[in-house]
């Protein structure tokens, strides 16, 4: 069939299937991300409960730092605290290359499928 009589999949059904791909894909890369996720915060809880802060500030601390935004309202004094947010740090990149990874992994088949 010529390109100019097939019919377009409308905006609902490529959302659709981009979610359906994109849940796949977690689900594959899940023990991946939840290893990644416990590694974040289990340092953030570490990193407050060395520099004598509560448990809201630990996990935002965590999250500033894991998505390297990096306000500085909070900042560890202690040579190990600095390490362990050198960690959080790192697999906060690690973690979002992954979640990127997965959305283009779903981006790719969404238009894969909308060409077939």
């Amino acid at each position: 069939m010529p390109a100019s009589k097939r019919s377009k999949p409308s905006a609902k059904n490529m959302r659709r299937f981009f979610f359906s791909e994109l849940l796949q894909q977690i689900r594959i890369l899940w023990p991946l991300f939840s290893g990644i996720l416990v590694i974040i915060i289990g340092s953030g809880i570490v990193v407050g409960y060395i520099e004598d802060w509560r448990i809201d500030e630990s996990l935002y601390f965590t999250f500033v730092t894991g998505l390297t935004i990096g306000y500085g309202d909070f900042v560890p004094k202690h040579l190990m605290t600095r390490l362990l947010s050198l960690l959080i740090g790192f697999s906060g990149i690690v973690l979002t290359g992954l979640v990127a990874a997965v959305a283009v992994r779903a981006l790719n088949a969404t238009d894969d499928d909308r060409t077939k």
